[in-house]
């Protein structure tokens, strides 16, 4: 089991970074022609002995002002490991055709390193919004991959952009096409059986066109983790082929990930799988090997950054373990995803199955 987790633990900050705005630039009613002479212009008009972020050119496809500003300030606060240009994107397709444009230039400075990078920020109008392809590609760094993510939505069958894309950014958590009415994210601890998601087929349809990162299974792999190595003991392995039930619990998107992920991890049966709404992730397996009971379980109690595990054998605590939180978690789980932009089996693998448990019937 533990060989389906990615490895590494949540980065720390970088210590005693500071960052610098260099210069800004906005124009109402715009074309891309004049964006790119601005970013030029600001380039060349700032003295600087800093050295640029050039590591991926990152499209963000937002589904309104709320989605591109929070977008917007994750990156920020990656400072020193920014991925060197953003674009953000806000479509209203409904207007009349315009762009509106926002450009600035930024510095960070870390343990004698100084390193730069741009953010552009569009307003796009009307039939500019089915053109995002041919609207960013004068604005893309040459010779670099091109990530898209799309904040809470997912990119519409046939759009453009995810064509021209070298990998799909999403999140499970965030997704408004992962929504549940009847799941308000709250902690009444009711099971909910078989998990409701008219949008994980398109999820799954979009990782067969597409690799796709999901920010949300980038931050659950603490959770992954932990499970993976209380099973990693010798005298507590056998009990990997006895699971008789699961309950998850969290969020839905994290928690049918999780599902997802353990039942095709362990050829768990559906009805063995218990979804409970909460508002932290956390799975409970209960199993049985030569005669002995277990339960192994992981959880993150509410205000503590810790990620705890526990394995009790016959009634006995026999293995405790805790893995820190990311303080930011959208920031620390983008920065993953931004240096991991290839496909990742174990995640579509996840995925996959959790779309079976949605056509499943409920948990007993």
């Amino acid at each position: 089991m533990a060989d389906a987790l990615t490895g590494g633990v949540p980065d720390a900050a970088v210590a005693g970074e500071r960052r610098t705005s260099l210069g800004a630039w906005s124009a109402r009613n715009t074309d891309i022609a004049q964006v790119v002479s601005a970013l030029d212009d600001l380039r060349q008009g700032e003295q600087r002995a800093a050295t640029r972020t050039s590591v991926v050119n990152l499209v963000v496809v937002a589904a309104d002002q709320d989605d591109a500003q929070r977008a917007a300030a994750a990156m920020r606060r990656l400072g020193s490991r920014h991925p060197g240009r953003t674009l953000v994107l806000s479509c209203q397709s409904r207007l009349g055709t315009g762009l509106d444009a926002d450009v600035s230039l930024h510095q960070a400075s870390a343990a004698g390193r100084t390193v730069w990078w741009d953010e552009v920020a569009l307003s796009v109008r009307g039939r500019l919004c089915e053109h995002l392809d041919s609207l960013v590609e004068p604005l893309l760094l040459p010779e670099l991959p091109l990530a898209a993510w799309y904040v809470s939505e997912l990119p519409r069958p046939g759009a453009p952009l995810p064509s021209v894309a070298d990998a799909i950014v999403v999140d499970a958590r965030a997704a408004r096409h992962l929504d549940d009415p009847a799941d308000t994210g709250g902690g009444g601890g009711e099971a909910v059986g078989p998990v409701r998601l008219g949008g994980l087929t398109g999820l799954v349809e979009l990782t067969r066109r597409h690799p796709v990162v999901d920010l949300s299974w980038v931050r659950l792999e603490p959770w992954r983790r932990a499970l993976a190595h209380l099973f990693d003991p010798p005298d507590l392995r056998p009990f990997v082929t006895g699971v008789i039930d699961v309950e998850v619990a969290g969020r839905l998107g994290p928690r049918t990930l999780l599902a997802g992920w353990l039942v095709d991890c362990l050829g768990l049966v559906p009805s063995s799988i218990t979804l409970r709404r909460d508002v932290h992730a956390a799975m409970t397996l209960r199993a049985s090997a030569g005669g002995r009971q277990a339960t192994f379980s992981v959880e993150r109690h509410p205000d503590d950054r810790l990620v705890r595990s526990r394995a009790i054998v016959d009634g006995v605590a026999v293995l405790k373990e805790a893995l820190v939180q990311a303080d930011d978690a959208l920031s620390w789980s983008l920065a993953r995803a931004l240096t991991h932009l290839e496909r990742d089996p174990v995640y579509d693998h996840a995925i996959h199955a959790a779309l079976g448990l949605a056509a499943s019937p409920p948990a007993a």
